[in-house]
């Protein structure tokens, strides 16, 4: 069963990406610590400071059974480099920063919950790479 990817403009006066945009994200890529995961879902947001930002929100459920943030650590610069980066550029998307999160189930975007355990890293996009932007 395919899951619908879902992209969500935050930022007033989105519009949809083309075909092609969509068609060069996998819903399930591989990553460096070999888990399953799936995109939930891309938001993009214009900051009151005006910058431009890009989320990709990953579900990894293994990280409900104990799964720790050093283990998957490499998962996120894996997925800016290798999908968040390409997409964009398909997408003919500048932001200023792509921001990885990898949740133990879906979540909704700026809802709190205490049920969900969720691991974020940033990271500014410059000349075609991604550089770690701390939290």
């Amino acid at each position: 069963m395919r899951r619908a990817i879902h992209i969500v403009f935050a930022a007033m006066g989105g519009t949809l990406l083309s075909a092609a945009a969509a068609g060069a994200l996998e819903e399930t890529p591989a990553v460096p610590s070999g888990n399953d995961i799936h995109l939930q879902e891309i938001l993009f947001e214009t900051r009151q400071d005006n910058s431009h930002v890009a989320r990709f929100r990953y579900v990894m459920p293994l990280i409900r059974q104990g799964v720790e943030f050093h283990e998957i650590e490499e998962d996120f610069f894996h997925l800016c480099i290798g999908v968040a980066v390409p997409y964009l550029a398909v997408a003919e998307k500048e932001v200023d920063q792509v921001i990885i999160s990898m949740a133990d189930r879906e979540t909704e975007f700026g809802v709190t919950t205490t049920l969900a355990t969720q691991f974020f890293e940033a990271f500014r996009v410059e000349d075609g790479g991604c550089i770690w932007e701390g939290f």
